[in-house]
């Protein structure tokens, strides 16, 4: 894919960060060392590189670089270290980029991950090790054939658009919005070292970016900052978002602060990589039937299909994907009368009340609609008498400081909600919690 896009590009733009620009042609000539490198240390087809995970130019070399090797490639950032401090249980790991390509030669392969490894050797591709994002609870390791998710990638003639990736390279959503650009012959520029709405405006302004792909919570934490007001975002064209809801109210919000800009929702998961969606009103149609893709609701579940559903679980069981190629998403939705699918949040993220099913993205909706509400995260707290209880972390703008007082204000605001699914712990907080990528954790209590 790399060596052909460059042969084609050359001399075209396809990274910027703060120090160079970097082209097409310098992009195929370093994967292309990389790739050497592997070769020359002895790299064998289907052996572990763990690779930079982090949003860089070298974390595209080093995947690419290695995946022409034959390699499984596993991104990963220092700061997850302790979420995959079991991979060594059940992934025997044979090289680490670390400056260069060095031997790690740690942990053996579970029985469970030898079968999917043999399964991509049979294939002769190479293969892709993520952790799940792990909102609501712990990480699992999964195991992509490389090539047949590469392959859902649509090549593009595209004019060379700049888009500022913000979700990092070891998370299927930060990887599939890279190759995507990539293919579509965008410009990549560096996001900066720390990430927040400051920082990204600036970067924006910088360097003109014209697409924005992020999670409505961090647009949200633009608009609560003040940023997406700011003139010198006048550049923006596209937003894509997804990885959790878009609370209406939000999106409302940010059309009326950027009027010049396109909001396209998208919808994937780590197992299944990105699905081909057309977006329709506040939610979206998924197209089925398209070179391999299809799509069902049961008892509530999104259900899907995909040819670049992951080969399996290198971890943990492997509940979800199915033998007959479908893979329950996790994710509540529903259909409408016209065909279109809105898909509602995580049946796991459900708060059991008394034996009542709370959606947390449901009581967010009513309680950012208040005027004194500039972000708010729902969430389940433990109660001995109901099972779980609502409890609700806001960021408060209003003149009453006190917890109780604004308590008192929230049951007042949520008075034509049923009982159970109004808060029955508030906590007021300078910023809602999300995390690394910028989604909203239902799991921290």
């Amino acid at each position: 894919m790399i060596a052909a896009l460059a042969a084609r590009r050359g001399g075209e733009s396809v990274w910027i960060d703060d120090a160079r620009e970097r082209s097409w042609a310098e992009f195929g000539a370093a994967v292309a060392d990389a790739h050497a490198q592997c070769v020359a240390a002895g790299v064998r087809v289907g052996e572990v590189v763990v690779t930079p995970g982090e949003t860089s130019f070298e974390a595209l070399v080093w995947l690419f670089g290695a995946a022409a090797a034959g390699a499984v490639v596993a991104p990963l950032r220092p700061a997850r270290a302790a979420e995959t401090a079991g991979w060594r249980d059940s992934v025997a790991v044979a090289w680490q980029v670390r400056g260069g390509l060095v031997r790690a030669g740690g942990g053996i392969n579970s029985r469970q991950s030898e079968q999917l490894f043999a399964d991509l050797r049979t294939r002769a591709h190479p293969g892709l090790v993520l952790a799940t994002g792990g909102t609501t609870g712990t990480p699992k390791l999964l195991l992509h054939d490389l090539a047949a998710l590469l392959a859902t990638v649509p090549v593009k003639v595209g004019r060379g658009q700049r888009t500022l990736p913000l979700m990092r390279f070891d998370h299927i959503g930060g990887l599939d919005m890279a190759w995507r650009a990539l293919a579509g012959g965008q410009i990549l520029v560096a996001p900066p070292a720390e990430i927040s709405p400051e920082t990204v405006a600036r970067t924006i302004a910088r360097h003109r970016v014209e697409v924005l792909p992020a999670t409505p919570s961090f647009l949200n934490m633009m608009h609560v900052a003040g940023v997406a007001r700011a003139p010198d975002l006048r550049s923006l064209r596209v937003v894509p978002y997804g990885a959790e809801p878009m609370p209406p109210g939000l999106l409302a919000r940010l059309r009326t602060a950027w009027p010049q800009v396109n909001f396209v929702q998208r919808y994937g998961t780590s197992e299944t990589g990105a699905l081909p969606v057309r977006a329709a009103g506040d939610g979206l149609e998924l197209v089925a039937g398209a070179a391999g893709y299809d799509w069902k609701i049961i008892d509530g579940e999104l259900w899907v299909q995909s040819p670049g559903r992951a080969l399996g679980y290198l971890s943990g069981d492997s509940d979800g994907l199915s033998t007959a190629g479908w893979f329950r998403t996790g994710d509540l939705a529903e259909q409408a009368a016209d065909g279109v699918v809105r898909v509602l949040g995580r049946r796991s993220d459900l708060i059991n009340v008394g034996g009542e099913k709370v959606r947390p993205d449901a009581v967010e909706a009513v309680l950012s609609a208040h005027p004194d509400i500039a972000d708010c995260r729902v969430f389940a707290v433990p109660n001995a008498l109901l099972g779980q209880v609502v409890g609700v972390e806001v960021v408060w703008r209003g003149p009453d400081r006190d917890s109780v007082a604004v308590k008192r204000i929230l049951h007042e605001w949520t008075a034509a909600l049923p009982n159970c699914h109004r808060p029955a712990v508030v906590r007021l907080v300078p910023a809602t919690y999300t995390g690394a990528n910028f989604k909203k954790m239902r799991s921290i209590v």
